[in-house]
């Protein structure tokens, strides 16, 4: 005989859970909002959905299947667009996703692997279409950035910012016939030079498709022949020099569009099924001049061609251009890197995979007994430092942010790369053209901006491949969580939160440099990149409090005058400001918050030896009336706030309770057979009644020739000190930040 359905009164487990309850996999108490999504401060996104049980699937699977969930069906419930979103994800996703591994069966489970949260990022393009990024792109990390700032402050700019579901996006204008010849002939000499020397400037360190002198003869020579207006090589000198009219001035902006619409209407028509590294050389410098332009979802798109381009002439094969003449070989070799660099770059700002990789046909050597990349072999063109560099970046986004987690051995592992990386950078911008010539006093201007972009490129993924323990170390910082002070694995993920922090204020440095340099080109959408990124890495450590340590409020008012710069001519850079603006009035929301709470404190603890006078002066009917019965833990900010004395009312209410000891009983833990150390009149420490000396007591040194203990050294010299048992499987944990089920994932395991 079955069992009496309970009724729903009596039950003990609630009859319903919320989403985001079911997603975290937490016990809801059913209430609407629920007690959980309280304490988050997301009572909003407490949604609850019909629940899917297993008999109701089987009856209903016909139907289900003949009426999927669209976008448009999940939008319409909600007017935000962030919750319709990540509802659509969660209901889409609990039909189709396989089950989660049962951990409980294997506890070490647990210990070495975190689950990732079943999220997405949507945004809306300027035409209001959805486009997706990743979890390393740059606006992923800025709605990180929002949650944990409106859980530490609640709503402000940042927050509450109208555009913050958008992505920015600059529309091209509509398709209209091209323009007659007259209004736009080709380009004089002298104006022909001067395109080309700012297509060269902006390019330097990105992409290197042609010989400087090869580019400038060739086009120079173009001008000044009628006949040669649609032939092949056409679609590539109006390309350049489209490149060097946006990057010249605000003024040439319409002059830019003409020779662009004209070099990739020449292209298209000329070339477009026949892939040949001229096909490449025009997609790539249409790639190039969307960046600029602020089209990233149109060059992602266009670059794919040339990629696909590419691998069909075997570019990607260093053994396959050796079979070359030197001449043709070259240009291989700088096709393939400029499209290296393009794509890497898309993939780590945008958050999508790459296309490229140099993991194929023995471009890299794989060490099967270390199970590692130990020793990088690109047969012959391991020496260019851009080439080597983007590598580094292929193993972060493959093997971080498309696993979606990260691990210390990880970190130990590309770390010697960036330590071979740093060694052999001379050898590395020789190989790339951007070493100073025998002879010369300083760099040119070119390789003063191509080394800026290599330079910033490194400080970038060094950001990328440490930016989850800056997450998790504020995320821990800003949810209270306790931690290990003592333990190694503590001091690992602090090494790392600093070095990105680190990363961060140096790459600002560069960019402060570039910015001010005479001549530079107005549009360098790498440098305004890495500007932004990294003024979001300054400005969310300080919610971790490390601003008491490195100089982050001054840095990042330092980042809004690149920005400001770079705004006038740049739209993405004025969102970037934006942005960076808002992120900074929190931070400084942060520490005033932060400041006004130690001070509390402290007062706190000074009337509690000496007293509170202003209390007995004023009266104590006042401070009652204000706060009530409460303790001094119970009064919240906003009280706080209400009076015109906020720390007065707090140490007013803190005297009137019963919990604040009186003076008389507070003790100093001292020996009791000595009196402990004791000051003079002057200033001078004397101990246990003794004659008072100038001399300060001798310290315990520390002897640095010591060697530490074996276990706590980091292979290789890496500076990243390595937990006990370094051959064991170290804890990972997501990238994401839904860290309340986690503890640190570093701390020590104790069996």
């Amino acid at each position: 005989m079955p069992r009496p359905r309970v009724k729903d009164e009596d039950r003990k487990r609630v009859a319903r859970a919320c989403d985001t309850c079911k997603r975290r996999k937490e016990k809801c108490d059913g209430q609407q909002p629920c007690l959980l999504c309280k304490r988050r401060c997301r009572e909003s996104e407490c949604i609850f959905t019909e629940a899917y049980s297993k008999r109701g699937s089987q009856r209903q699977g016909s139907t289900a299947s003949s009426h999927p969930i669209t976008l448009k069906d999940a939008l319409n419930e909600s007017n935000d667009a962030e919750i319709a979103i990540e509802s659509l994800l969660t209901l889409s996703g609990s039909r189709s996703a396989p089950k989660s591994p049962q951990y409980d069966k294997d506890p070490d489970a647990l210990v070495s692997r975190a689950p990732v949260p079943k999220l997405a990022r949507l945004l809306r393009d300027g035409r209001g279409k959805f486009i997706f990024v990743g979890d390393s792109s740059n606006l992923a990390f800025v709605q990180n950035i929002r949650r944990l700032v409106k859980a530490e402050i609640g709503e402000c700019q940042l927050t509450s910012d109208p555009l913050r579901h958008a992505m920015c996006e600059v529309i091209p204008p509509p398709k209209a016939p091209t323009p007659a010849q007259s209004q736009h002939p080709k380009p004089s000499l002298a104006e022909a030079q001067d395109l080309i020397k700012h297509y060269l400037l902006a390019s330097s360190g990105v992409i290197d498709l042609f010989d400087p002198d090869d580019i400038t003869h060739h086009l120079c020579a173009w001008t000044s022949d009628p006949s040669a207006e649609t032939d092949f090589n056409s679609s590539i000198y109006y390309l350049v020099m489209a490149i060097g009219a946006l990057t010249r001035d605000a003024e040439d902006l319409d002059q830019a569009e003409f020779y662009f619409s004209r070099g990739r209407e020449i292209g298209v028509s000329s070339f477009l099924e026949d892939p040949s590294v001229l096909t490449i050389q025009a997609y790539a410098l249409i790639t190039f001049y969307m960046l600029s332009a602020v089209r990233r979802n149109g060059a992602f798109m266009l670059l794919g061609i040339a990629v696909r381009a590419a691998y069909a002439l075997g570019l990607h094969r260093s053994d396959i251009s050796n079979l070359f003449e030197p001449r043709e070989r070259l240009a291989r070799e700088r096709v393939w890197k400029s499209l290296r660099v393009l794509d890497l770059y898309m993939s780590g700002s945008l958050g999508r995979p790459p296309a490229t990789s140099e993991v194929d046909g023995g471009s890299v050597s794989w060490n099967r007994s270390t199970r590692d990349y130990e020793d990088i072999q690109m047969n012959g063109r391991n020496t260019s430092a851009t080439l080597r560099i983007c590598f580094i970046f292929e193993r972060i986004l493959n093997e971080v942010y498309c696993r979606r987690e990260v691990s210390v051995q990880l970190v130990e592992s590309i770390s010697r790369q960036y330590r071979d990386w740093t060694m052999q950078l001379p050898a590395g911008l020789q190989a790339d053209s951007l070493d100073q010539k025998s002879g010369s006093t300083s760099p040119t201007l070119r390789q003063t901006i191509g080394i800026a972009h290599l330079k910033g490129a490194y400080y970038w993924s060094i950001i990328l491949l440490t930016r989850p323990f800056l997450i998790f170390k504020v995320s821990s910082k800003i949810k209270g969580r306790s931690e290990d002070d003592d333990g190694a694995g503590n001091s690992v993920t602090m090494t790392l939160s600093e070095a990105c922090i680190d990363a961060a204020l140096r790459s600002i440095e560069i960019a402060t440099d570039i910015v001010h340099t005479p001549g530079v080109p107005k549009r360098l959408f790498m440098i305004t990149n890495s500007t932004f990124i990294s003024a979001m890495v300054i400005g969310f450590a300080i919610f971790g409090d490390f601003d008491k340590t490195f100089p982050l409020l001054s840095s990042i008012a330092q980042a809004e005058a690149i920005l400001t710069i770079m705004a006038k001519d740049d739209m993405s850079a004025r969102r970037h400001f934006e942005i960076t603006s808002y992120l900074r009035l929190a931070a400084i929301e942060h520490i005033r918050r932060r400041d006004q709470m130690q001070m509390q404190r402290r007062r706190q603890d000074i009337h509690n030896i000496f007293g509170d006078p202003i209390n007995k002066t004023n009266g104590a009917g006042s401070s009652k009336a204000t706060t009530g019965n409460h303790t001094p833990s119970q009064i919240s900010a906003s009280e706080i706030a209400q009076t015109n004395d906020g720390t007065t009312a707090l140490f007013d209410a803190a005297e009137e309770s019963g919990d604040a000891a009186p003076p008389w009983q507070l003790r100093f833990d001292m020996p009791p057979e000595s009196r402990g150390p004791v000051l003079t009149t002057s200033g001078v420490l004397a101990y246990n009644g003794e004659e008072a000396t100038d001399a300060i007591p001798p310290l315990p040194r520390t002897d640095f020739g010591q060697m530490p203990e074996a276990d706590y050294l980091s292979p290789d010299g890496s500076g990243i000190p390595s937990l006990p048992s370094y051959t064991e499987e170290f804890p990972l944990f997501s990238l994401m930040t839904d860290f309340d089920q986690l503890q640190d994932p570093f701390s020590m395991v104790r069996p």
